[in-house]
């Protein structure tokens, strides 16, 4: 990742250990490794959201449905439906 030998990696840590002390360096190697975890951690997020997103695109898009009416069915009149029986009228009159 960084391309760091084994030399450099030793020096880099005897540099470490002399400004920190032994007393703060567990410390600080926890906090760095929880905050590299972390990166990684929203790294994956980041390429799982990318990857969805490209596949969404990539996908055909489903056919749009056909709203208009059957020839053979005649449209109905505004403001009536087909879900409930229409009241029939009582003629009263006759009994």
């Amino acid at each position: 990742m960084f391309n760091v030998g084994g030399g450099e990696l030793i020096v880099i840590l005897l540099v470490v250990l002399i400004v920190l002390g032994p007393d703060k360096l567990p410390e600080a190697a926890r906090k760095i490794g929880n905050v590299v975890s972390e990166v990684r951690r929203m790294s994956s997020g980041f390429q799982d959201e990318m990857r969805a997103a490209m596949e969404d695109v990539g996908r055909p898009q489903p056919a749009k449905p056909n709203l208009e009416p059957v020839a053979d069915e005649p449209a109905l009149p505004p403001g009536t439906s087909t879900d409930r029986p229409q009241p029939q009228a009582t003629d009263d009159s006759a009994a």
